[in-house]
């Protein structure tokens, strides 16, 4: 079980850097996350892509 858990923590921690990478790279160090496709801003660490970019 501690394993496991571990395991989330750390993908969810992954994940976090990844979109703050994103957002730096789109030139807004003060967002979370940004679109790997246009740069917009989106909220929430756990998509690469806007809505519209996922179509």
């Amino acid at each position: 079980m501690f394993e496991t858990q571990y395991n989330e923590e750390m993908e969810a921690e992954v994940r976090r850097l990844e979109a703050k990478k994103r957002a730096e790279e789109a030139g807004h160090p003060e967002w979370d996350n940004a679109c790997a496709s246009c740069r917009c801003r989106l909220a929430g660490t756990d998509d690469k892509f806007c809505t519209a970019c996922r179509r």
